[in-house]
């Protein structure tokens, strides 16, 4: 089994803190923007709403995959092989 070096779970973690929770952030503020937007059917708000949630959970998420990898840990939900 290849190790894991220190400097790839850096990359992995700066991949997931500047790349893959910055796009989620993106994506929730979007939902929000639409959830608010009275323009919109109130199905179309409630989907934004519930889109929006789930995307700022994810970036928390990978924020803290980054931590545990920059902790020098392996998330048990990341394959690095």
């Amino acid at each position: 089994m290849p190790r894991i070096t220190k400097a790839r779970m850096a990359r992995e973690a700066d991949y997931f803190e500047n790349v893959a929770a910055r796009r989620s952030d993106a994506a929730a503020a979007d939902g929000e923007r639409v959830a608010a937007d009275p323009t919109r059917s109130d199905y179309t708000r409630a989907c934004a709403a519930r889109a929006a949630k789930t995307a700022r959970e994810n970036a928390a998420e990978y924020r803290h995959i980054a931590a545990e990898l920059r902790a020098g840990e392996i998330p048990d939900c990341l394959d690095l092989s």
